[in-house]
């Protein structure tokens, strides 16, 4: 099944290796090679903490709800914030997204509504917002860089990954991750070559 959801995002729901997969023109989606790198940087995270409230900023198909549900033995809740209504529905109709009780999902646009969150609220944010393979610009930018660190409790950890920057644009994103956070580190993902990076207050 392929199309383009009424932002304008094509995509494909297929089978590769026998796991149903959610794909744009250019990148995995969830479940296939992103499921990979979702699992090298959740579980970097829960060897660290055990959170209780997962802010998770883009959807997918759900890759990071999975691993969670797998991952985290204790009681947790998820926030999920997605601007694409149609890629809610598919995850719901294809990806068992209904099997999740513990999430709420706010549908709009993530830079006005993590504004609305309440500050120092989360432990644990997933930030995976991508437009086929590419990072819009407003996730590298200072204000919605800081607006994420505000809803970070103390001690919790902000997970971003990235993939396709150039050598430049990586250099402005981690000076202006260590103007707003304590402290970073990232790891690479050899196979896909992408870098998730983790930070905190």
């Amino acid at each position: 099944m392929q199309g383009k959801t009424r932002l304008g995002q094509d995509y494909e729901v297929n089978f590769e290796n026998g796991v149903k997969v959610l794909n744009s023109q250019n990148a995995n989606y969830s479940f296939g090679s992103l499921h990979q790198i979702m699992l090298k940087g959740i579980f970097e995270v829960l060897k660290k903490i055990s959170p209780k409230n997962v802010l998770m900023l883009g959807l997918g198909a759900g890759s990071a709800l999975s691993i969670l549900a797998n991952k985290c033995s204790q009681p947790y809740k998820v926030t999920v914030v997605e601007i694409d209504q149609d890629l809610i529905d598919i995850a719901g109709q294809h990806f068992g997204l209904h099997q999740y009780q513990n999430i709420q999902i706010i549908q709009g646009d993530v830079v006005e509504k993590i504004k609305e969150l309440p500050a120092q609220a989360f432990d644990f944010i997933i930030d995976d917002i991508f437009w086929d393979n590419q990072m819009p610009a407003f996730c590298l930018s200072q204000d919605y860089l800081q607006d994420a660190c505000g809803l970070l409790t103390e001690g919790g950890v902000y997970m971003r990954n990235t993939m396709n920057l150039q050598p430049e644009e990586e250099e402005a994103f981690e000076n202006k991750l260590r103007g707003i956070f304590a402290n970073f580190y990232h790891l690479k993902h050899n196979e896909h070559n992408n870098k998730i990076y983790f930070c905190s207050r």
